[in-house]
């Protein structure tokens, strides 16, 4: 097959169509292309990771400081933001620099109890109370217990509010519970307006307290020195915090009880004939900073002199009388008294409260009926600020029916004067 011919492109002379140079002009009839170096793609990618790099870090030097942050501890939590540093802390006391990972009861297994747990925020530079300000700061806040299932008697936990009591803390939470709860974690969540989570957790732990029960048919306790015999043999034998409880026959105990070391409950009690359990001379308790011993039912019938019933510590007195005493029922030391439901009469002061404590049982003195008495209450010191209560409680005859000496806060909206 006979080769195709093309001309030269430059003197235009036949040559075969593959021919790559002329034999007559001697020019190149294919041009050259130059040759280029092959390019570092690698370097390009590298410089272009390295932007991508420094892009990133500029924004995450922006955006991460932002971000949600979430605290989560035991009692306790330091908390930083741009007006400084706070101390937020749980404590079930009144003290807001103390905190209170823990809080350990005593309980008997068919009472019911309340206890608050509270939030105190201080500012750490400073140590002011920063609550109020803080509280600004918060969108949300919680309170619940983790606990077991299968608890008998679960805890319950109200949500948190301001509460006139503990004034100085942000927050409190009232936790109920039996004797028969099983220990629980109370976590309290506060979620910041800046959408950090604030979580602080408190154990309740609970030691159960046996009741002992002691009647007339079971132990000799018809004199003054029987019973003083028994008070003393179980004072020894049963430790605290266990709980006595004395139930009396309807005698009357001619001279002095002196109850030492530990608390017990007396519960009086009536006869056919209406005759209740008496007691002619001074019950004298000289326990201290122990739990609330608890008289029912019973008369304290004097002779004009001496104090019918007397306590360093918490003491709780219902449906009791009192009459013809010096002083019908006087706590001092410690002591926070409560008569509820009780009459006083014929005494030269009926209820005597003179005690520099810091602690309050009940703020109820309701149903009690004061008469004839040269004073029927004086308050001569009494434990915090807490407002006395004494809805129908009555007063008549009285030469003074209340002698607020400590200025002490009185709700008498209630109360009945005649």
């Amino acid at each position: 097959m006979a080769q195709r011919m093309v001309p030269c492109p430059h003197c235009k002379r036949p040559l075969p169509e593959h021919a790559s140079f002329c034999p007559y002009c001697a020019q190149s009839v294919r041009p050259q292309r130059p040759i280029k170096p092959p390019s570092h793609l690698w370097g390009k990618a590298l410089r272009w990771g390295l932007g991508v790099c420094l892009v990133l870090a500029a924004v995450a030097a922006v955006v991460v400081p932002r971000l949600p942050k979430t605290y989560d501890a035991y009692g306790e939590v330091l908390y930083t933001d741009a007006d400084g540093t706070y101390q937020l802390l749980l404590s079930a006391v009144s003290d807001r620099f103390t905190p209170m990972p823990e809080i350990q009861e005593k309980a008997e297994l068919d009472m019911e109890y309340r206890v608050p747990s509270r939030l105190f925020i201080n500012h750490v530079g400073t140590g002011v109370n920063a609550g109020p300000m803080f509280m600004q700061k918060v969108a949300f806040i919680s309170t619940e217990f983790i606990q077991s299932e299968t608890s008998p008697s679960p805890m319950v936990c109200s949500q948190p509010e301001e509460m006139s009591f503990s004034p100085e803390a942000a927050r409190v939470s009232l936790l109920d519970y039996t004797g028969r709860s099983e220990p629980a974690e109370l976590v309290w969540t506060l979620r910041m307006k800046n959408r950090d989570i604030i979580r602080l957790r408190q154990k309740i732990q609970l030691q159960p307290i046996r009741t002992y029960d002691y009647y007339p048919e079971d132990f000799p306790m018809e004199t003054t020195q029987q019973l003083q015999d028994l008070v003393d043999r179980l004072s020894e034998e049963i430790p605290l915090p266990d709980i006595v409880n004395l139930h009396l026959p309807p005698v009357t105990y001619e001279g002095g009880l002196f109850i030492q070391s530990r608390p017990f409950n007396l519960y009086g009690s009536t006869d056919q004939q209406g005759h209740r359990t008496t007691f002619t001379d001074t019950v004298a308790i000289h326990a201290q900073n122990e739990p609330i011993a608890y008289f029912y039912d019973l008369d304290f019938v004097g002779n004009g002199e001496n104090i019918g019933l007397s306590s360093p510590s918490r003491l709780w007195a219902e449906n009791c009388t009192f009459s013809n005493w010096k002083t019908g029922v006087m706590g001092y030391g410690s002591a926070w008294v409560n008569v509820i439901g009780c009459r006083f009469s014929r005494n030269q002061v009926g209820f005597h409260f003179n005690s520099t404590g810091n602690s309050v049982s009940h703020t109820m003195f309701n149903d009690n009926h004061f008469e004839e008495n040269a004073t029927a209450v004086l308050l001569e010191n009494v434990p915090t600020d807490v407002i006395m209560n004494f809805q129908n409680s009555r007063f008549s005859g009285n030469r003074v029916d209340i002698d607020n000496r400590c200025g002490q806060p009185l709700d008498l909206t209630q109360a009945i004067f005649e």
